[in-house]
């Protein structure tokens, strides 16, 4: 069983965002122009906890 599968484990913003495909460089330029939100609050951290249906979006995409 991976960590994916267990409903124990949340899933945080950067587990979010390499799932979705994004390179770790890439989430990195987003965060450092504050471009990425977790239900339309900027994140400062990408181990914010983001279990679904809690929406990340990349602004200005």
């Amino acid at each position: 069983m991976s960590e994916h599968d267990d409903p124990a484990v949340v899933p945080t913003v950067r587990d979010r965002l390499v799932s979705a495909g994004l390179s770790p460089e890439r989430i990195e330029s987003h965060l450092q122009a504050g471009r990425i939100a977790l239900d339309g609050e900027p994140v400062e951290d990408l181990d914010t906890p983001a279990p679904m249906p809690r929406r990340i979006r990349i602004l200005g995409s």
